[in-house]
């Protein structure tokens, strides 16, 4: 599934009883679907617990108190056997009672339609680059976010890898390249070091930024 400006950046679902919740930028919105019971509320940011890629979406409204626990680790939809990468658990309280309803489900985070594109490296670290800075050609890069994978060439190499995303989060992982011998003068190892260094992204003005949370690393031009 691709995210777009009017859907959520994380879905999920849940069986007996059947429900789904998505979260957007702007609201979050949960409905438990055979009672027909539907919640919408506006999106507060995650606690994060250090060291788990666990986060915690707590509201509190007049009405009733809503937990929900997003934790990446593999989940199996028993009825259908699609397999997930995150667990998810959602704890209600209404005011007026004690008891908590808890439920149970599988997520995951929707690809940034964005993202799907050729992209030509146009600087590294602050400074443009040109052809004459690598062994043949400026470096390109094929996104498919959906798929999370990636292809393209480093300049003297082709790459390969995998792609993590979460919301605002953005990494390249496990890149294999092919293993031409190259001019010292070649920028590559520098291009794939920064590649792999990048946690955040930003797109706009048909560029695609990558950065690190204290320093813009490379800078993509969107081509056709």
């Amino acid at each position: 599934m691709i995210k777009s400006k009017n859907t959520g950046y994380f879905h999920a679902i849940g069986r007996e009883p059947f429900w789904n919740l998505e979260i957007a930028e702007n609201s979050i919105r949960f409905k438990e679907v055979n009672a027909e019971n539907e919640i919408n509320i506006s999106h507060v940011e995650p606690v994060k617990v250090m060291d788990a890629n666990i986060k915690m979406y707590i509201s509190n409204s007049e009405e009733q108190e809503m937990k929900i626990i997003i934790e990446q680790k593999d989940c199996t939809d028993k009825m259908s056997d699609n397999k997930y990468f995150y667990q998810v658990k959602v704890e209600l309280k209404k005011k007026n009672q004690t008891a908590i309803t808890t439920f149970y489900g599988c997520g995951y985070y929707i690809a940034d339609y964005r993202l799907y594109d050729n992209w030509v490296l146009e600087e590294l670290k602050g400074k443009k680059v040109s052809k004459d800075n690598f062994a043949n050609e400026v470096p390109l890069l094929e996104i498919n976010a959906s798929d999370k994978k990636i292809i393209g060439y480093a300049g003297c190499n082709r790459i390969n890898g995998t792609l993590f995303q979460e919301r605002e989060l953005l990494r390249f992982t496990n890149i294999i390249s092919t293993r031409m011998a190259c001019d010292e003068a070649n920028l590559e190892q520098e291009y794939l070091k920064c590649l792999q260094s990048s946690t955040r992204y930003e797109i706009k003005n048909n560029r695609l930024y990558l950065s690190t949370p204290s320093e813009l690393l490379i800078v993509f031009k969107k081509i056709d």
